[in-house]
């Protein structure tokens, strides 16, 4: 009887694990590539010569396709017919193999062309194994709309959540990264 109870448990536990779904349940593969295409000029570095102004130019299209090709998108929910959380991840510049995940919402217009883009926070770099684990945490918890700052570097070092932090902030308007100290030594001048 112990064994059928801890079995039944054990089954339970299992069933209960927490599974994001894909973003096949709401675009097209290519819909998806065209997403991740668009997105990758707001999360990962400017190009030679660009700048946040001219980063849409077409100048540098082969450099966000460059870009594109590290990005992988590992989970998607639905908030309502046009916002959607995300979860990626993208090679990680290191020494050794590693990625990052980015986690956020976006919005797209009624042909799924990315129309809105909000980074909620980006990991540390990391062994592929870790990732998958803390980043799926991470995003259940966004998708929750849980409190993220238990996991920020002051609080857990370099296991989860690189940005935000008492210094970097994504600015929503301009959707991208800001430094707190930079825009505040900016305005006291």
């Amino acid at each position: 009887m112990y064994r059928f109870m801890l079995l039944l448990l054990s089954l339970i536990m299992i069933s209960c694990e927490y599974k994001p779904r894909t973003p096949d349940k709401w675009f097209t593969k290519e819909e998806q590539s065209k997403i991740i295409h668009h997105a990758v000029r707001y999360s990962t570095k400017l190009p030679p010569d660009a700048t946040h102004e001219t980063k849409f130019d077409t100048v540098f299209n082969w450099y966000y396709t460059l870009a594109a090709k590290e990005f992988d998108w590992r989970a998607c929910e639905k908030i309502n017919d046009q916002e959607y959380y995300f979860l990626l991840t993208r090679k990680a510049r290191s020494i050794w193999p590693a990625r990052e995940a980015i986690g956020g919402k976006l919005s797209v217009d009624k042909n799924k062309k990315l129309i809105n883009y909000e980074e909620v926070f980006r990991t540390w770099k990391m062994a592929e194994d870790s990732l998958n684990n803390r980043a799926f945490e991470l995003f259940k918890l966004m998708t929750q709309k849980k409190d993220l700052t238990p996991f920020t570097s002051k609080f857990k070092g370099d296991r989860y959540i690189e940005f935000p932090d008492d210094r970097w902030y994504f600015n929503k308007s301009e959707n991208r990264w800001r430094d707190r100290f930079l825009d505040s030594a900016k305005m006291s001048n």
